[in-house]
Order: C-alpha cells, then structure tokens, then sequence
C-alpha cells in the first residue's frame, strides 16, 4: 500500500470513484482545482508516495526533485511518448519512481465519429456530399493512415461495410492486412489511389503537407482525429480552395493556426472531443483504479 496518495489537480475519473483508492493507501487527497505555480504544485504533493495528474498537470524535474517521497506518478490521461509528456519522465526513472497511463479508453466515439463522418459526407445527408450522387460505403476507398490500435480498429469497421480499405503505417503489418483484407501502400501510391483518408498517426506527425496533397487530388475528403499538427496548414488552406475537397475534424485535433479555416464551406468542424463519453469515462475510471492497484504490487 501506498503512505498517502495525492489527486493534485481534477483528473479524467468518474465522480465518488475517487473513494475506491482508499483501498490502496493509508491517507488520500483531493484537490479539486487547479495549481497555479510550480510551488503550489510542491505543497499539494508533499510527502505523498504517489500522485494522479491531469494531461495538462506539469511535473518537473524540480517538482521530483523536491518531493523525495515520490514513488509512482499516475498520468490520468494518454501517454504520445516522452516529449509530450507534462511529466519528466526522464528524471522519474532516473529515481526509480514509476508511472502508469491510459490506453484507448477512447477510441470506441472516435471510431463511430470517423464512420459516421464518412457515412454523413457520401449520402449528403447534412447537405454537403462528396460526390454529385448519394453512395453508400460498398466500393469506397478508404486510406488508413497509422495503422495502430485505433486505426486497426477503423479499418476493421470499414471492411464489414465492404470498403476497400489501404493504409500507410510505418512499419508494414501483413498479419492485419491477412485478417482484415486491406492493402498496404506506400504514402504517394495511397494518395493517388484513395477517396477519403482517415488520420490517425501519433502526435505531431506530420504527412499532409507539400506535394502530397496535390498527389491526393481534388473530389477528396480528409477526416483527422489526430493530435497535434500532422498538417502542414499552408498546403492544407491551398487544398481547401477547391470547393470539391473536405476536411473534418473534431475538437481534439484543434491547434491555434488552424482556427482560421474552421468557417470554411468545405471544413466539417465539430466542436467536442468524439472520444469523450459515458462509456470511455468508465473505461479511464477503471484503468486508473487498476493502475494504482497494480502499482502497490
């Protein structure tokens, strides 16, 4: 068990669950604001063993340095990979502190806003189609790019709608291709030959940018849920000239420069973050719990 486990800021965790890591502690505190400062952060851990953080909590290498009780930090949130992370994980491990995460607690409304997106764009049902007649899914060519987790799981749901599915990952994955029956492209061949891509690679990856998009071509759609800039916004505003293209996004993939194009005719922009529901709540919940179990292992 733990001596005292710290929620330092409000995390992504059903309300009243909190009570449950009582089981796995002598003592627990919640904040249930935000800190100001790097000091405030130090004086709400204090000799805490263990601490749950937000996505947007910081975690320096100061803030470590000062709580030398520090034993397992709990990122209540997504983990894209050191550089990303609000917490210094270098500095963590060279402490031997340990750190847990959540995984595709998510991707159950992302993939349902992906499909329904797509579906939505080539029926025309909301008043912009794709192409001058209502098609439905059987035949489409749909581009997967990242074939991770969630793009595995995309694909997946176009082939039981009879798409024709290709993806571009960075390492080639012929055990799904054989699964699924999906092709693998290189990313210039996959431009050339799809209808609509799906973006779904790592953070801050970028592969809409230069000539690729005029390789993709015009009568095409673009639906991103990807985090970060995995556009180049120039070449993508450029694209978006042609009334004929589409690009759609939710509020996750929502940078500052990009906030220029959201009045666009041809730029489908909605306004909350598809992977958040009832349901992925939960799921966070119980990853969380399970995390700080574990961790007293």
């Amino acid at each position: 068990m733990f001596k005292k486990i710290v929620i330092v800021e409000p995390v992504f965790m059903a309300k009243g669950r909190e009570e449950e890591l009582k089981k796995y502690c002598n003592e627990l505190v919640v904040y249930d604001t935000n800190v100001a400062d790097e000091k405030e952060t130090i004086e709400r851990i204090g000799n805490a063993d263990c601490i749950l953080v937000s996505y947007s909590t910081i975690i320096s290498k100061g803030i470590i340095e000062s709580c030398s009780n520090l034993k397992h930090i709990s990122l209540c949130c997504s983990f894209y990979g050191k550089q990303f992370a609000k917490v210094d994980i270098d500095v963590a491990e060279k402490k031997g502190i340990t750190y847990s995460y959540l995984a595709e607690y998510g991707d159950n409304g992302t993939i349902e806003y992906v499909v329904a997106e797509t579906i939505n764009l080539v029926h025309g049902f909301y008043g912009k189609r794709l192409k001058e007649e209502a098609y439905d899914l059987t035949g489409i060519k749909i581009g997967i790019l990242g074939l991770g987790d969630l793009g595995t799981k995309i694909a997946r749901v176009f082939r039981v709608l009879d798409s024709n599915v290709y993806y571009y990952s960075r390492t080639r994955k012929e055990n799904i291709e054989n699964e699924l029956n999906i092709k693998y492209l290189e990313l210039e061949e996959l431009l050339k030959t799809v209808d609509i891509i799906s973006i779904n690679v790592n953070r801050d990856v970028c592969l809409i940018g230069g000539d690729n998009l005029k390789k993709y071509g015009n009568g095409k759609a673009i639906i991103n849920t990807a985090i970060g800039k995995c556009y180049e916004l120039y070449s993508l505003k450029e694209w978006l000239q042609n009334k004929d293209n589409y690009y759609i996004c939710d509020d996750v993939t929502i940078n500052d420069d990009i906030k220029e194009i959201l009045d666009y005719d041809n730029v489908i922009y909605t306004n909350v973050h598809s992977g958040v529901t009832k349901q992925c709540l939960e799921r966070a919940t119980e990853q969380i719990i399970n995390n700080i179990k574990n961790a007293c292992l």
